[in-house]
C-alpha cells in the first residue's frame, strides 16, 4: 500500500512537471490586424470603396500588439472583373514588407495604363510571425465609371 501510494505521488508529480514544461515553452501571440481600410487620397481624410478607372487605390491596414516583427502581406484579387476569371488574384501586384511594432503598413496601387477594368476586386492582408498566419483581413471594392 505504501509503495502504491509513492508511485502514485511521483507520477502526480511528473505530469505536473511536464504539463509546467508546456504551458512555459508555449507562444501564444495577441498580435493581429485592427483595420483595414482604402480611399482615393493617401492621407486617408476620407475612406472610399469606390473608386473610378484612373484613380490610384490606397490601402492602410493597423498592425497591434507585435511582440516582435511581422511579415505583412498584401495580395489583390479580380472578384467579378470583365474579361477576367471569377476570384483571380492579380500577377504583379502582391507586396510584403515586415513591421517591428505597432503601426500602419499602406498599399499603393497605380492605376494600369489603359485603367483598372470595370468591376469588384478585393484586398486581403494577411499577417504572419514566424511562418505562422496570424491575422488576415479583406475588403472590397469597386471600380466604376
Amino acid at each position: 500500500m505504501h509503495q502504491r501510494r509513492i508511485r502514485m505521488l511521483l507520477l502526480l508529480a511528473g505530469t505536473i512537471v511536464a504539463l509546467t514544461i508546456t504551458a512555459c515553452s508555449a507562444s501564444v501571440s495577441t498580435a493581429h490586424i485592427g483595420s483595414l481600410k482604402t480611399g482615393s487620397e493617401k492621407g486617408f481624410t476620407t475612406e472610399t470603396t469606390t473608386f473610378g478607372p484612373g484613380d490610384t487605390i490606397y490601402a492602410q491596414a493597423t498592425a497591434e500588439n507585435l511582440p516582435n516583427t511581422v511579415t505583412m502581406k498584401w495580395q489583390v484579387v479580380a472578384e467579378a472583373v470583365a474579361g477576367q476569371q471569377p476570384n483571380t488574384p492579380i500577377p504583379g501586384l502582391d507586396q510584403s514588407s515586415d513591421m517591428a511594432s505597432d503601426g500602419t503598413n499602406s498599399l499603393s496601387l497605380s492605376p494600369p495604363t489603359a485603367g483598372w477594368p470595370l468591376g469588384t476586386y478585393k484586398i486581403i492582408v494577411t499577417m504572419v510571425d514566424g511562418g505562422t498566419q496570424r491575422d488576415q483581413k479583406t475588403k472590397q471594392f469597386t471600380v466604376a465609371e
